[in-house]
């Protein structure tokens, strides 16, 4: 009923750091609309304090399909029940520990502690969006944030947690570095389904290309029969 992509951008962040080390009531930056900023985590270092800040700003309606008819949905609340795949060492605490994030009122979270593990994390975040359709006919919907990853560099005995079962694109959108986590190489096709013929560097899972040359649009990634797409603005 509802495409993924509406839910996705549900988590409504946008993303600042801070530099606090421990597990303190973050403080949300200003944000004037919602969005999703910067497009990727930074990177951390293993056996050193990490600390970044989520901030939230979560959009006060869409719209789903419904019959095969557009339908206004007042969004009441997103409810981030988790925070999976963070590597050892690493916590996650949300703004006065409340986990529920409500319309154009700024929130946050808060990720800390000491990687005792180094490699790329991606991380899934499981949401529940509540709303109503029409302003009073109720309305839940789950998804799963999957576009985020925190690379911890150092050590030698590197982990690489990929689910050959996903695609995790890191930055999306993007606009000149293209990083993908997946078992095969990938391929990436244009809106008029050309092969866009790039050239991959694997380290550890993880095919990097250069995209700065491609035209502005939706791409396309397929790699051992899964697809996803990315933007690139």
């Amino acid at each position: 009923m509802t495409r993924k992509l509406i839910f996705t951008i549900l988590l409504g962040a946008a993303l600042s750091f801070s530099t606090n080390v421990k597990a303190q009531d973050c403080t949300p930056d200003t944000l004037t609309e919602p969005g999703i900023s910067p497009e990727m985590l930074p990177f951390g270092q293993l056996n050193e304090a990490y600390s970044e800040t989520i901030s939230v700003l979560l959009f006060p309606d869409t719209v789903v399909v419904q019959g095969g008819n557009p339908v206004q949905v007042n969004i009441d609340s997103m409810v981030m029940l988790e925070v999976n795949g963070l590597p050892q060492g690493l916590a996650y605490k949300c703004k006065d520990d409340n986990q529920t994030f409500l319309p154009l009122t700024p929130s946050c979270m808060s990720v800390y502690g000491t990687p005792t593990e180094s490699g790329v994390f991606p991380l899934e975040i499981p949401i529940m969006t509540y709303g109503k359709v029409l302003g009073f006919v109720p309305i839940n919907q789950g998804d799963t944030i999957r576009d985020y990853v925190i690379t911890v560099m150092g050590g030698t005995n590197q982990v690489v947690k990929v689910n050959p079962s996903e695609i995790n694109i890191f930055p999306n959108p993007a606009i000149t570095e293209l990083s993908i986590m997946c078992k095969i190489e990938p391929v990436v096709f244009n809106a008029k389904g050309q092969n866009m013929e790039l050239s991959w560097v694997s380290n550890r899972g993880v095919f990097s290309t250069n995209i700065q040359h491609l035209s502005p649009g939706i791409y396309t990634v397929i790699s051992g029969g899964k697809t996803k797409r990315f933007i690139k603005p």
